[in-house]
């Protein structure tokens, strides 16, 4: 069975955790390509943007993992040039999905009434004259530096339930049950084990150490508080008219 990870800190950490078995299967790729190879191979499993199940509808969902955040931890992080009241344009980097395109425009919207333009850029970082919206592990260096603000933050905010990033997902039930169904207390084990999982991955060392301050910000569990913040998340594509019908999530 092939596994496909997200290349980001937090699968990291789960995949440090996953029996030796099932690690060795897993493929790292950028988030934005991970749901295409789960929808071409129907053997596999990934996990991906939560947003790309408006056009994968008929993917299976774990109902007991997914990487979801409520706090300072976050995949995407937006810098804002100092002492502006109103901008008409971000710059997105890194390893953007169809969250960050679809759900910053929701959320400027709703919570500062501003309608920026988004552009893809990969020209050098000037965090003192544009602002940014970088997604991935750019932000391990960038983000203690210049107060990054927490995407994840904002959207948990915005919903008033954690927001799920990414969810684990296959075509087959098995493949879903394969990996989640002996996984316990992830969110305790990897808590308690934070500072040994590290020391497994090269990090700068502020950053590690702020992710470790901050642990208790991300969930890898999936309980009934996150599918009723996927539920809720989800509801946004249809309210702002990106989609037709609601989306139904195929739990397992």
């Amino acid at each position: 069975m092939n596994i496909y990870f997200p290349a980001n800190i937090y699968s990291a950490l789960l995949g440090l955790y996953l029996p030796d078995d099932i690690k060795e299967n897993i493929e790292i790729l950028p988030s934005s390509m991970i749901t295409a190879k789960v929808t071409e191979d129907d053997e596999s499993i990934g996990l991906i943007p939560t947003m790309d199940l408006i056009k994968s509808k008929d993917l299976k969902i774990s109902k007991k993992i997914s990487l979801s955040f409520d706090g300072a931890l976050s995949q995407s992080y937006l810098y804002f040039v100092p002492e502006q009241n109103k901008f008409d344009k971000i710059l997105m980097r890194g390893d953007v999905t169809s969250n960050e395109i679809i759900l910053s425009k929701i959320l400027f919207k709703e919570r500062f009434d501003l309608n920026p333009e988004l552009v893809l850029d990969t020209s050098d970082v000037s965090i003192d004259e544009q602002n940014y919206l970088i997604a991935g592990q750019d932000n391990n260096e960038l983000l203690v530096k210049h107060n990054g603000v927490s995407f994840a933050d904002q959207m948990a905010e915005f919903l008033d339930f954690p927001y799920v990033n990414f969810v684990l997902a296959s075509q087959q039930e098995s493949a879903i049950e394969t990996i989640s169904n002996g996984l316990e207390d992830v969110d305790k084990k990897i808590d308690e084990n934070i500072v040994l999982l590290l020391d497994k991955i090269q990090l700068p060392a502020e950053f590690s150490k702020y992710l470790s301050e901050n642990i208790d910000t991300i969930y890898f569990e999936m309980t009934d508080n996150e599918v009723e913040g996927l539920h809720e998340l989800l509801k946004l594509p249809f309210y702002h008219g990106i989609v037709d019908d609601m989306i139904e999530l195929n739990l397992v």
